[in-house]
């Protein structure tokens, strides 16, 4: 229909991705959502998580 579909564009990069290695992991996020805990590392634990727990709308 054209619209821009965000879920989509993740799905098309995960199959990609995983034609050229094979990853066990992936980390997606939207571009305006930074992790701003440095306790918050990128990593691939057992369970799902939310990196940007906060956001600090405008403030910066």
């Amino acid at each position: 229909n054209g619209q821009f579909n965000r879920a989509m564009l993740m799905n098309v990069g995960y199959v990609e991705a995983l034609k050229e290695r094979d990853f066990d992991c992936f980390i997606f996020h939207d571009v305006d959502l930074l992790p701003e805990d440095d306790r918050n590392l990128y990593t691939c634990p057992e369970q799902p998580r939310h990196m940007s727990v906060a956001v600090d709308k405008f403030k910066y």
